[in-house]
């Protein structure tokens, strides 16, 4: 978390961050409880890989809190992992 958010702030770009509960709904919930949010930004493991894509946690979360959400997902190594 710590590296993402200094990369994106080296970038530029007014960015904060938290480590959330396991599951990752009442996560938001609990972030959008403390202050105001413009975004929901999740970032997942490889589309094969990532239980959050196969639940569609992303339409979830733009359903349930009404925010743009924006996904970024980590691009599969060489090795296919």
């Amino acid at each position: 978390l710590v590296y993402g958010l200094e990369w994106m702030q080296g970038l530029g770009v007014t960015v904060t961050g938290a480590v959330g509960e396991t599951d990752a709904v009442r996560a938001v919930k609990s972030v959008l409880e403390t202050r105001p949010i413009d975004e929901i930004i999740i970032s997942t493991l490889p589309t094969s890989l990532s239980r959050w894509l196969h639940q569609d946690l992303p339409h979830r979360v733009e359903r349930k809190f009404k925010l743009p959400v924006t996904v970024v997902t980590a691009a599969t190594s060489p090795t296919g992992v």
